[in-house]
This record gives structure tokens, C-alpha cells and sequence, in this order.
């Protein structure tokens, strides 16, 4: 028989098909390490003569709680095709430099060698030029990306901008409300709701794996109700559809709180607790009264009560429960003051209640919201009388107002109880618990001595910060720490801060790279100061520039040592590994290629393929895929478990691994620092680094590179800080693929959740404040409704309040809004063939019947949208199910898959909320992911029009 003969495959029936997948040498655990957040979804990966066969499912959770529906069987269409994405078309297998101009699309294949040795070249010159800091890297929720690029720019000093603040996956409503925003509750627990509000979420879209728990809590007797411009896909198993006006629910989630009030269906107890809404306000200067006003001394945020026993009484800051004192929350009352006057003070409960009935009845919020006051009485009654859990995605916080939408949906909640208890609260992200992946990074070297020098002189600095203030919580002083850390730029991340120490001499590089908000790199270096300033942009009401409140809050010091890089501070090299620049940034290349792209001398984009940035990059490195490195998900309350993802095959072509390739690079840079006669430089806070410890200090001396020995050393430092089961390693997680979290461990998200974690219970977040009393993290250790900074006065918010979408891009008839879509996480499965066979396969925007009628427009025809910005092509898909007015852009879709290159967010401004440069005050202060401006691009102005594609 011939070789040809040999190889000759015959198949009878599609039988034979399906029996070929179970041909396989060798079987895995998986998972997808991407921003898939919550996923966590442990996959089956099949290996066959070296290559990823196929993957699947594998089904096996145990329940939880009983009576409870447990997590099987997660996972969604990207994680059961993943590996097509391994050897397609795509992927990025060798080393590309760029040839010609960038984005003119030309690539020459080279060697490691080569592309590694001029990297590291324009490194050295960037260095020497401005320092460390002139070499940037954009964050990202990528985790097989974040540890091995932070330790880079750590060893290195260079300069890391903020994750949140480049994705705005920042609920700042939440924080301004909580000081904090990343309490999150387990998916199972939905189960446990008695209404479900479905509100700037689209479940069926973005919780694929978890939209079961809604559907099962719905059998089980709960209620659902989808609000929405838009019809949406997850009205469908909706019990009632709120077809909302865009960026108005501020003024119905205020209406919904007015009807409690009015009616007496309130939670009046929760909110003396609670709440600072019992808290007293000055009525001559609209501020809080405080000890300092009644003293003339002592502390500026120990603020006051009225008890109708008692008269004037301090507000505990170590404890919210009242036990059994009762405090009022209406009323006028006289306090004599230091200075030997006399005020009038009210609880801001007064201020709150005189607001909504001003502002806020279901009749005066329909003209804004058109929603029937009716509709409005009965959700509120419903809300009221029941345990309600607010669905809530990462939509609300990148509308321009998107806080005052998010503190309206927090005082819903207040209003009616709905916090620390099962089935009840409101959600953004959170990630935490695996301690241990930091502290085996940043500790003097591998082994559980040094494990437990590191958690010593964790538990020291908590202990330190804790005794300054007897009230202090362990989530405060964490929260502190990290504080001070970011503001003197040491090590960025907050606990980081504490996992390894510094290291000196001339063997060993200090460690610490500096940080910042994107803001400051997007005002000064991206040419956005412009567009934040332009008038009908932002926000008119104010009575000032939004320059002189950016100027206010830098002269103040608000933002001492983060407002980096500053106009004069250009930088020169910009890595990218996990993200992706010129589609993440809202305003695109349109915003970035004329400002930015000039100004660095060196562009590195690190992936598995090629994106937009990529394509306008001087260099393309091939990384390793999932599956073909160890790694893990996301680790988040929302799953309560520690997934795995082994290695099941060697990296495609050229590619490596992200620890190797850095290695690489640092290795690079010592042989051409030697070569160019140099042995050091000075990093930003002027001590010396040695080009020649930069290989074994990123290494530690080899360790970081042997990836199983890490992921091992990982596991066992998470079990010595007490968040994984003792006796967790690396060979009892390939046995499960999980394993499930024991304590929340000392990162500032994990504790946010300030709630035990039981075996065999659902997790629902803030029960310690509801069960025991414990303070939120704010200025008012109470969830704020009142905010008394001199900005929130000054623009009218220091009360949750209701304000219009601003004409972000110009005076047009349409808002373009956006959403996840199903079919990718973010753009990086858009090239997947199997998911393109799935949708049209190109992208689209969805637009009312009636608006694409006027405007001569059938479904499929290409169309351009456009405003004062910029425009950008796309097909158009048009249905009744989109409100007019509305034009739906789903993200996913990348730049060049576009006509020009150009996608949606070439038309966003890419706004900031003066707001979030506020500072000075309690919790709205800087921690990495926390308090800082964030770029709005729901709900911009826009218009479009058919494009006549010539025969």
C-alpha cells in the first residue's frame, strides 16, 4: 500500500466523525485566562499527536447549599471552540517587524535575536533620554498577562497605567456610595432572589454560563424584570419589560425611593443604621456637622446624630448598629457651636425626602423616563416587600452621569433593605483570594520561610495602620496602606506594597514601578484636553471649566505623585501585552495616531495575534496561547473557586510564554547596556538600577521561569495566607481542576465583600455590616448618600440626583449605545471560524425600523455613522425591538474589521467626568482600580446615513 493509500481516510456515516473525537493520547484541564469575567469555566482540553484536539465541558461541581441549583455545567460557545483559535489564520507564530509606515500593513518575519536586540536598544535610549518611566505598558484583567508584565515594569521602573481606568469597569456611583464597588455576590446565590432587576445587564448575552441561576430563581417563584431602552435579548424570560428613556434611570431608580418614602413601605430602621442619612447637616453651609464645628478640636469626620432621648449624640465610626438608641431622621434642631454660635441642623434624611418629592414623583419622572407612574408604584411596592438583587453589568458606569445612576440604584436598595442578605444587593466586578500568586512573585525568593516573613510583615503594617484608629477595619487599613503605597509610587496594587520588601545592592534591582489613572496620560499626552473642555460636551450646569477643577484638584494635591506622565514627560516606548489600545481607548486612532503615536519611538505589541494596535506597532511578538501555558482564571466571588489551566501542548511556531519572553528581553538589555558601556541608570525616585541584576531580579534567579514550580509555590503561599485549603498544590489541582476558596485572604477586593465564606452556603456580600455592624469604608463609615465635598455642593450632587446626558460629540438626533456581545470576549474571538459561522460575520449596528426608514435604509446595507469627531461603516441590522433615537454598536468587533480600519470608537469622546478628580475626602482617594476618572462612550450623539457602494 502506498503512503498516499496509507493516509487515506474513510468515513461510512457521520458516526465515524463523532467517534474520531474520542480518539485522543492525552487529556487536561483548562480554562480560558481571559477577561471573560466571571468565567471560570474548567474545560476538558483533548490532546492528539501534540495539538489541542478539541475541548468540552466538564460538569464537575458539587452543590453547594442544599436545596440550592449548583454551577454546572458553565461554559459558553468561545470556551467550546477556543481551540480553533490556536491554529488558525490568525495566529501570530514568529516575530514581525514592521516594514514601511506604521499601519501601512507591512511585516517582515525575524529572529528572536534580532527583534529582542532592537527592542532592547530603543529601551536604552528612552532610558537614557528620560528615565524608566518614558516606557509605559497599558493595564489589563488579561491574568495570564498581569503578573509577568507587572513584574517587568517593576523590575524595570517603568510606568503602568491604571486598568480601570483605561476598560472604566469602575462603578463609581458604587464607590462614592460604599468605598467600595467590587462586592460582588456568588452566581448561585441569584437563586435565592424574590425579584430580579435586570438593569444595565443583558444576562443572556454576558452570563452565559450563569443566566441559569435567574431562570431557575424565576421557577422558583421569583420575579423579573428587564429595564431597557432597548428590547434586548433578555427580556425574552422577563416577567415585565421597563422600556426606559437612555441615561434616564437615575430619575426612576429616585421615583422608586420617593414611593417608599411616601407610602411608609420603607426599611426605616435599615436606613438609621445603614446609612448616613440619619446623619446631621448644617443648614447655613449645606456641610455635615462635625466634631471640629461642635469642639473646636478633635476629629474633622467624627460626625453627629440626633437621639429624641438624648439630644446630640456622635455617630459610632466603629459600629452602625444603634443598639436600641433611637436616632431621628426627621426634624429641625438647634446646636451651639465652639465658636459660641448657634446652627439649625437636619438629617439629610429631611434634605433627601424634601429633594424627591420636588424632583422625583412617578408623575414628574415620566416626562424624563417614559415610564408610567403606575409602572413605577408597582415595581417599588414589589421592591419593597421582597428580596431584590439588582443585575447590574458594567454599563451604567460608562455612561457620562453614570455615578448619579449608580447612587440612585444603591439608595433603591437602602430604601428597601436589600443588602446583606441572601438573594438581595447589586454587583460590578471583584477579583482577590489567590494571595498567593503575588506573594510567590514579590517574596526574597521560593520556599515558606520567606512566605511567612512576608505575611508577618503584612499582618505588622495592618496592625501599624490599625492603631492609629481604634474604629479602623481591616478593610480600612489594607485600603490605607495601599493608599499611601500608590501616592509614593512603591510597588502599585496595594498589598504588593507589603509582599516583598526592598531589595538593594548591586546584584539586586530595587523593585517598584510607578502608576497612574490613564486620565493624565489621555490629557496630556493623547490631546484629549480639548475635547474634555469643549462646551455641550461635559457638563454645562457647572460654573466652571473643566480645566479649573483638573487645575484645583493638582494645586490641592489631590493627586500628588499620580499625575504622571505630565506634559513635559513624554513617553517613548509603549508595550502592549494583554490589550489593545487603539480599540480599548474611547476616540480610537482617530484620537491617538495624530497626538500619541508621534511621540513614541518604539511601539511592542505582544499576542497571539494581530490586533489593531498591533497593526500600527513596530513589533508583533508571538505569545503562547491558553492551553499552551499554566495558568488561572480570574479569581472572583462570583465562582468562589481557584481554576486551573494547565499546559497541554507546547507553544505554536515561535511563540512564548509571557515569563520567558520577558526574560528574554531583560537578558537582551543587560548584553546591549555591556555593549553600549553601560552598567546602571536612575529610576524616577533617583536610585540606581543595574542593568546587569535585571535578568535574575525578574527571575528570581531562575525560579519564575519554571512555570510549574511557580503555579505550585502560588497555590502553597495562598494556602499558608489561609485562603486555599491546606495541603493545595499543584498536583491536587490537576486531580479537580478547582478548588473552592476558604477565607477572602487581604486584597482590598476580596474584603470588600465583608461577609463570612461557609462551605456550604451561597456568598452574599456586606452581611458583617448588616449582621455585625461593621463600617463601610467612607468618609461617613455608613453607605453615603449625602456627600458634602466642595465639588459635589458646587454641582448639585451631594445628593443622588438626576441630570441629562451630555451632547458627547455633538448636536445629533442619535445615541449610540453598546453592550458585550455574545460572540467574543472582546475582539479576541471575532477571528474564530466556528463563531464567525454563527453570526453575519461582519460588523454591524443594530437602529430602529422607523429611523432607518426616513433615512432610506434596509437591513444589510452599509451605512456610515458619524458626528463632529469622526465616522466609522458598518451594516446595518434593522429591528423594531430598538427604541428610535437608538442606535446599537455591540463591543467585540475589532478596528480592522472595519471599512478604513475605523470602528466604533473612533466616534467617542472619550469624556471624563470631572467628578472623578476629586479628592481630599475620606475614601475618594486613589487605590489601583478604585477612586480616579473614568471615560464615559454610552449614549454619544451621533447620526448616519446609507453609503452607496458602488457596482
Amino acid at each position: 500500500m502506498t503512503a498516499t493509500a496509507e493516509s487515506e481516510v474513510v468515513y461510512t456515516s457521520a458516526q465515524d466523525l463523532y467517534r474520531e473525537k474520542w480518539d485522543w493520547d492525552a487529556v487536561y484541564w483548562g480554562t480560558h485566562c481571559v477577561d471573560c469575567y466571571p468565567g471560570n469555566c474548567p474545560m476538558r482540553v483533548y490532546v492528539k499527536d501534540g495539538l489541542v484536539w478539541r475541548e468540552e465541558q466538564s460538569g464537575t461541581f458539587q452543590t453547594i447549599e442544599p436545596g440550592v441549583p449548583d454551577f454546572n455545567p458553565m461554559g459558553c460557545q468561545k470556551g467550546a471552540s477556543w481551540s480553533q483559535s490556536l491554529y488558525g489564520p490568525d495566529r501570530v507564530l514568529y516575530p514581525l517587524k514592521r516594514v514601511g509606515e506604521r499601519g501601512e500593513g507591512r511585516w517582515n518575519r525575524v529572529t528572536w535575536d534580532d527583534a529582542l536586540g532592537d527592542i532592547a536598544d530603543k529601551m536604552i535610549d528612552a532610558i537614557e533620554a528620560g528615565g524608566p518611566r518614558t516606557i509605559a505598558h497599558e493595564g489589563t484583567p488579561e491574568m495570564a498577562t498581569v503578573l509577568p508584565t507587572g513584574k517587568f515594569f517593576s523590575v524595570l521602573g517603568g510606568h503602568g497605567l491604571d486598568l480601570n481606568g483605561s476598560i472604566n469597569d469602575f462603578s463609581i456611583g458604587l464607590y462614592e456610595t460604599f468605598g467600595r464597588f467590587s462586592a460582588v455576590s456568588s452566581a448561585d446565590d441569584w437563586f435565592h432572589s424574590e425579584v430580579i432587576l435586570i438593569w444595565h445587564m443583558n444576562p443572556v448575552f454576558t452570563r452565559i454560563p450563569f443566566y441559569h441561576f435567574i431562570a431557575e430563581a424565576r421557577y422558583n417563584g421569583a420575579e423579573v424584570i428587564n429595564i431597557s431602552p432597548d428590547v434586548n435579548p433578555s427580556h425574552l424570560h422577563a416577567d415585565m419589560q421597563v422600556p426606559i428613556n437612555g441615561a434616564s434611570d437615575a430619575a426612576f431608580g429616585l421615583a422608586l425611593v420617593q414611593v417608599m418614602f411616601a407610602e411608609d413601605i420603607a426599611h426605616w430602621q435599615f436606613l438609621r443604621e445603614q446609612t448616613d442619612l440619619g446623619f446631621l447637616v448644617r443648614l447655613d453651609n449645606k456641610r455635615y456637622l462635625r466634631q471640629t464645628d461642635v469642639e473646636g478640636k478633635g476629629l474633622e469626620d467624627q460626625l453627629y446624630q440626633w437621639s429624641p432621648g438624648s439630644g446630640l449624640r456622635k455617630a459610632d465610626r466603629g459600629n452602625m448598629h444603634l443598639k436600641g438608641v433611637e436616632i431621628a431622621l426627621e426634624g429641625t434642631y438647634e446646636v451651639h457651636l465652639a465658636n459660641g454660635s448657634t446652627v439649625q441642623v437636619r438629617p439629610a434624611f429631611e434634605l433627601l425626602r424634601a429633594h424627591l418629592n420636588e424632583n422625583f414623583t412617578p408623575e414628574k419622572q415620566q416626562a424624563i423616563t417614559g415610564v408610567h407612574p403606575d409602572v413605577v408604584r408597582d415595581i417599588a411596592r414589589k421592591v419593597a416587600t421582597h428580596k431584590t438583587n439588582i443585575m447590574m453589568g458594567y454599563n451604567a458606569c460608562k455612561f457620562f452621569h453614570g455615578d448619579l445612576i449608580e447612587r440612585a440604584l444603591a439608595l433603591v436598595l437602602a430604601a428597601s433593605g436589600n443588602w446583606g442578605k441572601k438573594g438581595t444587593g447589586i454587583r460590578c466586578w471583584a477579583s482577590g483570594m489567590h494571595d498567593g500568586a503575588f506573594i510567590a512573585i514579590n517574596k526574597p525568593g521560593p520556599g515558606a520561610a520567606n512566605t511567612e516573613m512576608v505575611l508577618s510583615g503584612r499582618d505588622a503594617g495592618i496592625a501599624a495602620m490599625k492603631a492609629t484608629d481604634a474604629t479602623m477595619t481591616t478593610e480600612i487599613a489594607v485600603k490605607k496602606l495601599g493608599q499611601l503605597s500608590q501616592k509614593f509610587q512603591r510597588v502599585p496594587g496595594g498589598l504588593a506594597a507589603l509582599a516583598g520588601g526592598e531589595q538593594r545592592g548591586r546584584d539586586e534591582a530595587p523593585s517598584g514601578s510607578t502608576s497612574s489613572p490613564p486620565a493624565f496620560w489621555w490629557y496630556w499626552q493623547g490631546g484629549y484636553k480639548e475635547r474634555w473642555n469643549k462646551q455641550g460636551w461635559g457638563d454645562d450646569s457647572l460654573p466652571r471649566t473643566f480645566d479649573e477643577y483638573f487645575n484645583e484638584a493638582r494645586a490641592k494635591g489631590w493627586w500628588e505623585g499620580l499625575d504622571h506622565p505630565r506634559e513635559d514627560e513624554s513617553p517613548r516606548v509603549l508595550i502592549e501585552c494583554g490589550g489593545n489600545m487603539l480599540r480599548r481607548t474611547r476616540g480610537g486612532k482617530a484620537a491617538l495616531i495624530p497626538t500619541l503615536w508621534p511621540k513614541l519611538d518604539l511601539i511592542v505589541s505582544i499576542d497571539f495575534r494581530i490586533s489593531q494596535t498591533g497593526l500600527y506597532a513596530d513589533y508583533i511578538l508571538p505569545a503562547a496561547q491558553h492551553y499552551e501555558k499554566i495558568g488561572f482564571h480570574i479569581p472572583t466571588p462570583h465562582v468562589m473557586n481557584l481554576t486551573f489551566s494547565d499546559k497541554a501542548a507546547e507553544p505554536a511556531g515561535e511563540s512564548k510564554n509571557e515569563w520567558d519572553l520577558y526574560h528574554a528581553l531583560f537578558l537582551k538589555l543587560a548584553e546591549r547596556a555591556d555593549a553600549r558601556g553601560l552598567t546602571s541608570y536612575k529610576d524616577s525616585s533617583g536610585q540606581d538600577r543595574f542593568f546587569a541584576a535585571l535578568p535574575d531580579a525578574y527571575s528570581m534567579k531562575g525560579f519564575l521561569l519554571d512555570e510549574e514550580r511557580l503555579a505550585d509555590e502560588q497555590m502553597r503561599d495562598s494556602a499558608l495566607a489561609g485562603t486555599l485549603p491546606m495541603g493545595t498544590n499543584l498536583r491536587t489541582l490537576r486531580e479537580k481542576g478547582h478548588v473552592r476558596f476558604i477565607d477572602w485572604g487581604l486584597a482590598p477586593m476580596a474584603l470588600a465583600q465583608a461577609s463570612p465564606i461557609k462551605p456550604d452556603e451561597t456568598h452574599a456580600p456586606f452581611r458583617d455590616n448588616v449582621e455585625t455592624g461593621s463600617p463601610f469604608p467612607t468618609y461617613a463609615r455608613r453607605a453615603q448618600f449625602y456627600i458634602d465635598h466642595e465639588w459635589f455642593l458646587e454641582a448639585h450632587e451631594e445628593l443622588p440626583t438626576y441630570k441629562p446626558n451630555p451632547d458627547m460629540g455633538g448636536n445629533y438626533p442619535i445615541g449610540m449605545t453598546s453592550g458585550h456581545n455574545r460572540w467574543s470576549i472582546h475582539a479576541m474571538n471575532t477571528g474564530n471560524p466556528v463563531i464567525l459561522g454563527t453570526h453575519r460575520g461582519q460588523p454591524d449596528v443594530t437602529i430602529n425600523t422607523g429611523d432607518a426608514a426616513a433615512r432610506g435604509i434596509a437591513d444589510g446595507d452599509l451605512i456610515r455613522v458619524f458626528n463632529d469627531i469622526s465616522s466609522f461603516k458598518a451594516h446595518a441590522r434593522v429591528a423594531p425591538n430598538v427604541k428610535p433615537g437608538q442606535l446599537v454598536s455591540y463591543n467585540g468587533w475589532d478596528g480592522f474589521q472595519y471599512d478604513d480600519w475605523s470602528g466604533a470608537n473612533e466616534i467617542e469622546a472619550g469624556m471624563v467626568k470631572w467628578i472623578g478628580f476629586a479628592g481630599g475626602y475620606g475614601h475618594l482617594s486613589h487605590l489601583s482600580t478604585e477612586w480616579q476618572p473614568v471615560p464615559a462612550d454610552r449614549w454619544v450623539r451621533c447620526d448616519y446615513e446609507k453609503v452607496e457602494v458602488q457596482a
